[in-house]
C-alpha cells in the first residue's frame, strides 16, 4: 500500500514540503482550462520570449546535433570566449573566458549559488517567482527589502538598512543579496544612484551581491543601467554576474546560462566550488546548444542587429500596453526594459471588494475566469496583500505572447517583423493584432468595474 495523502511529512524534507508548482506553470494550466471550455483568453501570464531564433544560430545548433558527448563542466571554451568578448564590450572592462562558467540555464546557477554561499538572503520586494523557493530550499532565511510604492523597484538606503537590521534582530546572518535589472516582474531598471546605494551597502556589510542580468540586452530607457558591475566594484568585490540565452535570443528551451566570477580570491574560490557542485549535479549543458550559443553571444554585425531589432519591438509593444493601462486608470510605472508591466488595480479597490476580491491571487483568478485576461498575481513575487498600498492588487503582465498566434507564425512572419523594427525607423508601422486584442480585453475589464 502506497503513502496516503498528507503523509509526505514521513518521507519529504521540511524544505521539500514547502515546494509548490511554479506560478507560471499554474497560470498556463488555467489558460488551457479556459480554452478547453471554448472561452477566449489573452495570455499575459507567461514571460517566454517568442521571436524566431537567428538563422545562423539555428544552423549552428542543427550542425552540432550529432555531438552527443559531454563537454567540460565549465563549458565549451569558444562559448566562454564569446560570452567574455560580449560582456567585455557591454561592461567596459576586460572579462576573461576563464572567469565564465556555463550551465543548463542560469536558474541552476542561481540555485547553486544560494546552496553554496553562506549566510541568509536579502531580496527586493517584489522579485522573480523562483528566487524565494530557491532560497528556502537552500535552508536560508529570506528578508524582503521594501521598494518604492510607485515603481516597486527603486531601493533606498533606509530600506536596505531596515531589512538588514530586521535580519540581525532575529538572529540571522544576512550575507547574500540578489538584484535583477531590468526586472521581472516590474519591467523597471535601476538608476545609477540606486546602484551606487546598493553596491556601497553590500560592500560596507560584506554582503555578496548576485546581479541577475538575464534581461540586460533589453533595456530601452535612458539614464538607467542594467548592471551593478563596474570595473572597480566587480574586480575587487564579492560579486557574481549571471545571464543566459533564453530572453534575448528566445531560446529558453535550449537551456544555456552563464555566470561570471571576479578575478580575485573570492571569485576563484567560489568558481571552484561551483564547478565541483556542477560536476555532481548537471555535469554540462547540452553540446549542440552550447555550439549555437557561441554564435548567439558573439559581437558580429548580424547578432548586433538582431539584438537591436528585438529590443525595438519589445519597447514598442510594452510601451503601447503601458499607455492603455494608464489610460484605464490603473496605477502603473512606465517600463524601462524587458517585456513586463506591473500594474496595480488599487484605484478600483472598492469595486473589487464588493466582488469579494481582497488579494492579488483572487484578482488574477477573477480576471482569467470572468474577463479572459491571464496575468500573474503580485503575491507570487513576494507582495504582501496587507502590506504597503503600492504593493496591493498588483499583477504582472508579460507582452511576450503578443506577437504570434502559434509556432508556425513565429517563423513565417517573425523574421519579417524583426526587419520592420529597424527598416522603417521611428515611423515604422508595426501591426500586432494580439496586442490590440489585449488592450480591448483590459478596457472591457475596467469598464465592467466602472459599471458596478
Amino acid at each position: 500500500m502506497g503513502p496516503t495523502a498528507g503523509s509526505e511529512a514521513n518521507f519529504l524534507t521540511a524544505q521539500a514540503q514547502e515546494l509548490r508548482l511554479s506560478a507560471t506553470l499554474e497560470i498556463n494550466e488555467l489558460v488551457r482550462k479556459q480554452l478547453d471550455m471554448g472561452k477566449p483568453v489573452v495570455h499575459l501570464g507567461f514571460g517566454e520570449a517568442t521571436f524566431p531564433i537567428p538563422k545562423s544560430v539555428r544552423a549552428a545548433h542543427e550542425e552540432a546535433s550529432g555531438n552527443t558527448s559531454y563537454l567540460p563542466v565549465a563549458g565549451l571554451w569558444k562559448l566562454r570566449e564569446s560570452v567574455a568578448r560580449f560582456q567585455t564590450r557591454r561592461l567596459g572592462f576586460t572579462v576573461g573566458p576563464e572567469q565564465v562558467v556555463i550551465a543548463p540555464g542560469s536558474k541552476p546557477l542561481l540555485f547553486a549559488l544560494f546552496d553554496i554561499l553562506s549566510g541568509d538572503v536579502l531580496l527586493p520586494r517584489p522579485s522573480w517567482v523562483s528566487y524565494e523557493p530557491q532560497v528556502k530550499h537552500a535552508g536560508k532565511q529570506l528578508f524582503w527589502v521594501e521598494t518604492d510604492e510607485e515603481d516597486r523597484h527603486t531601493i533606498t538606503g533606509p530600506s536596505l538598512n531596515s531589512a538588514y537590521d530586521q535580519a540581525i534582530s532575529e538572529g540571522s546572518d544576512p550575507r547574500i543579496m540578489l538584484i535583477n535589472s531590468p526586472s521581472n516582474p516590474t519591467g523597471q531598471a535601476f538608476s545609477e544612484p540606486t546602484l551606487e546605494t546598493i553596491t556601497s551597502f553590500c560592500k560596507e556589510k560584506k554582503i555578496t551581491l548576485i546581479s541577475d542580468e538575464i534581461y540586460s540586452d533589453i533595456c530601452y530607457a535612458e539614464n538607467y543601467s542594467t548592471t551593478s558591475c563596474t570595473e572597480d566594484n566587480f574586480n575587487a568585490g564579492q560579486m557574481v554576474l549571471t545571464g543566459g540565452l533564453s530572453k534575448t535570443y528566445s531560446a529558453g528551451g535550449w537551456r544555456v546560462g552563464f555566470a561570471i566570477f571576479p578575478p580575485n580570491t573570492f571569485g576563484t574560490t567560489l568558481q571552484k566550488a561551483i564547478l565541483a557542485y556542477a560536476s555532481e549535479c548537471w555535469s554540462a549543458a547540452s553540446a549542440p546548444a552550447q555550439e549555437a550559443a557561441a554564435v548567439a553571444f558573439d559581437t558580429t554585425p548580424e547578432m548586433d542587429a538582431y539584438r537591436s531589432q528585438l529590443t525595438h519591438l519589445h519597447k514598442h509593444c510594452t510601451l503601447k500596453l503601458y499607455e492603455a493601462l494608464k489610460n484605464c486608470g490603473l496605477a502603473v510605472a512606465a517600463p524601462k526594459g524587458a517585456f513586463y508591466l506591473y500594474p496595480s488595480f488599487y484605484p478600483y479597490s472598492k469595486q473589487l471588494e464588493s466582488l469579494g476580491i481582497y488579494t492579488s491571487r483572487q484578482l488574477s483568478r477573477w480576471l482569467i475566469e470572468e474577463c479572459g485576461v491571464a496575468a500573474l498575481p503580485g503575491s507570487v513575487f513576494g507582495e504582501d496583500d496587507e502590506g504597503v498600498r503600492g504593493g496591493r492588487y498588483r499583477l504582472r503582465m508579460a507582452t511576450s505572447y503578443l506577437y504570434f498566434k502559434d509556432q508556425e507564425e513565429r517563423y513565417t512572419r517573425g523574421y519579417e517583423l524583426l526587419s520592420q523594427a529597424l527598416d522603417g525607423g521611428a515611423n515604422a508601422t508595426i501591426e500586432l493584432p494580439l496586442l490590440e486584442k489585449a488592450i480591448v480585453a483590459i478596457e472591457n475589464t475596467v469598464a465592467k468595474l466602472n459599471n458596478m
